[in-house]
C-alpha cells in the first residue's frame, strides 16, 4: 500500500469518528450557533454526558472532538464543518446554563473567548477552505482555554 493511499485512509477514518461523535453530539437543527437557546430549550442542544458535575463528560468529548479535527484535510474541514459548528455552539449553551444554574459570574476573559469562539462560528461557513484550515489552530485553541476555564470554574479534576 502507497503512502497517499495510508493517508487517505487515516483522513476517511478521521473523518468517520468525528462524525460519529458529532452526530452523537447535534441537538436540533436549525439553530443560530451563535446565540443563546431560550431557557425553555432545557436540553435540547444538549450532548450526551454533558450533564453532571462539573460538566466533565463535555470537557473530555470536546477535546476528544477537537484534537480529531486537529490536522484533518481542506475537504474533510469542509464537510465537517456544519456538525462542528453545532457541536461548539451545543457546548456554548451547556456552558452557559451551567454557570447560570449555579448563579456563577463571568469574567473579561471568558466573555472575550466566547465572543471570539462565536465570531469563529459565523465567520467559518463563508470561509474558503484554505482560510478554513488557517483558522482552526487558533479556533482550537480559544475552545481548548474554555473548556480549560469552565473546568476550572466548576471545580471539576484537571485536564
Amino acid at each position: 500500500m502507497c503512502q497517499d493511499d495510508i493517508m487517505r485512509r487515516m483522513k476517511l477514518s478521521a473523518l468517520f469518528t468525528l462524525m460519529v461523535f458529532a452526530l452523537a453530539g447535534c441537538g436540533e437543527g436549525g439553530e443560530d450557533p451563535g446565540a443563546d437557546p431560550p431557557d425553555t430549550q432545557e436540553s435540547a442542544g444538549g450532548m450526551p454526558g454533558m450533564e453532571g458535575a462539573a460538566g466533565s463528560g463535555m470537557t473530555g468529548e470536546m477535546m476528544a472532538h477537537m484534537e480529531s479535527v486537529e490536522g484533518i484535510g481542506m475537504d474533510s474541514m469542509r464537510v465537517m464543518l456544519p456538525m462542528h459548528r453545532q457541536r461548539v455552539a451545543n457546548m456554548l449553551a451547556q456552558m452557559n446554563r451551567e454557570m447560570s444554574d449555579m448563579n456563577m459570574a463571568t469574567d473579561a476573559q471568558w466573555d472575550a473567548t466566547v465572543d471570539s469562539i462565536r465570531a469563529d462560528l459565523t465567520t467559518m461557513p463563508e470561509m474558503s477552505a484554505e482560510e478554513l484550515q488557517a483558522l482552526m489552530p487558533s479556533h482550537r485553541a480559544r475552545v481548548m482555554r474554555l473548556l480549560e476555564m469552565h473546568r476550572s470554574m466548576m471545580g471539576g479534576p484537571g485536564m
